[in-house]
């Protein structure tokens, strides 16, 4: 906007004015860098990752404070430690940090800066600052479904697991991963909102279009207990802050019927720049998330590392000490299948139905896999493997205090109805099972 324009624009009312002044501290507060967390525009600048630790560390030092000495919380609750939940308590108090700083940022700055009509300038740059950070955000969890990696098709394990015995996050990641295709549509979704956040010109439809992605991003993680909650809702807000300036021009044209009033242009040096910024930055960003997606899709779908007994089997015989050990669902120390799907893993399905995993570490020379309980490397099982066909595969040797000979029979996976069902065009009838 000119200097024109703004000289005749009408000045904010009062709370107008005290709105602005807690969103822009509270989005500072909330876009500044934070390496485990959220993205920010510091963390996305090449090198400029040791700010976003030299500031994160202060508040990794201050939020466990006020979780011990205000809140009188102990134990795990008030350290950091490497989780995927954006849920965390800390992460809780972080966020309530932010609210009562811009709350008292807020007051302070209308008790000193009273006089002033409007902050036409500051909310331009505010909103450039908010843009950018959505738009950046979009396009990382885009790109990770146009590059179908965030949801994977159902693996061994969910494929082999009663639906009773999934979490309701476990469900959504399953549903998602089911279908390719529509993984790869919510992900063009955001990365659509993302590049029409870029451009000032069609920042309102970019917010509208991110609004509703991420509306339904958030119900999912509040109805599926998905530990992002507090993320989505934060960019929900983003979104609306984004939208609200133009939300009486859009109510007057999509509801009243109103001919609108066209956006005056922006100055021509600010212009210019953003042209600049958008193809060496954005440009940098954009490229940089979409060779990184189709690399690790290469290293996922096309060309992924197999172990070498890569598959599920269902246990034909167990033998331990000499002994066959009959099918029982009431034996809990006999095998009934066995998930071979990734080279440092392989997980085991007891009679009872309950689950088992080993760390495994293979000698393709000697035949071998060696299978230790998570981190303890010290209580070490060798078992030498062989194929007498291509069905079935043998595990003979030691499986802790006892000497275990154990026959598989493969599964043809693609046998399964989630897996072979595929699309279809005509339905006589619903097929729902």
């Amino acid at each position: 906007m000119d200097n024109t324009a703004q000289s005749t624009a009408p000045p904010w009312s009062v709370a107008h004015r005290i709105v602005f002044r807690f969103l822009c501290c509270y989005f500072l507060l909330y876009m500044a860098p934070d390496p485990p967390g959220r993205l920010d525009l510091v963390d996305v600048i090449p090198g400029g990752s040791w700010l976003a630790n030299a500031y994160g560390g202060l508040w990794h030092k201050l939020v466990p404070w006020v979780a011990i000495h205000i809140f009188h919380l102990s134990g795990k609750a008030t350290t950091y430690f490497p989780t995927g939940s954006g849920d965390t308590t800390l992460d809780y108090i972080e966020n309530l940090l932010f609210a009562v700083f811009a709350v008292v940022a807020a007051v302070v700055w209308s008790l000193a800066d009273r006089k002033r009509k409007d902050y036409r300038r500051l909310d331009s740059w505010l909103r450039l600052a908010v843009r950018y950070t959505l738009a950046f955000t979009m396009f990382t969890y885009g790109f990770a479904k146009v590059f179908p990696l965030q949801f994977q098709p159902p693996g061994f394990q969910k494929l082999t697991e009663p639906y009773g015995d999934f979490s309701p996050m476990g469900v959504l990641w399953s549903f998602m991963g089911a279908s390719m295709a529509y993984t790869i549509f919510a992900g063009m979704c955001e990365v659509v909102g993302g590049t029409l956040l870029l451009f000032r010109r069609t920042t309102t439809l970019g917010a509208m279009v991110s609004f509703g992605v991420l509306l339904n991003i958030a119900l999912l993680n509040f109805c599926y207990d998905v530990p992002v909650k507090l993320y989505s809702a934060n960019l929900v807000l983003m979104a609306i802050f984004l939208a609200a300036p133009d939300l009486r021009r859009l109510l007057n044209f999509l509801v009243l019927n109103h001919r609108l009033k066209p956006v005056p242009p922006g100055r021509r040096w600010m212009r210019i720049g953003a042209v600049v910024f958008q193809v060496l930055f954005v440009g940098y960003f954009i490229c940089s998330e979409i060779e990184g997606g189709w690399t690790a899709y290469k290293e996922t779908y096309i060309n992924p590392k197999r172990p070498p007994l890569y598959g599920l089997y269902d246990v034909e015989s167990f033998m331990r000490n000499g002994q066959e050990l009959p099918p029982s669902i009431t034996d809990t120390a006999r095998w009934r299948e066995v998930l071979i799907e990734y080279p440092g893993y392989i997980g085991i399905r007891m009679m009872d139905d309950s689950p088992k995993g080993y760390s495994a570490e293979y000698d393709a020379a000697k035949n071998t896999v060696t299978l230790s309980v998570g981190a303890d490397k010290s209580r070490k099982n060798v078992l030498a493997y062989s194929r007498p066909d291509a069905d079935h595969v043998v595990l003979q040797g030691a499986l802790g205090t006892d000497t275990v000979s154990i026959r598989l029979r493969k599964i043809d996976t693609s046998k399964f109805l989630l897996v072979n069902r595929g699309f279809h065009w005509i339905n006589e009838l619903p097929f729902n099972r």
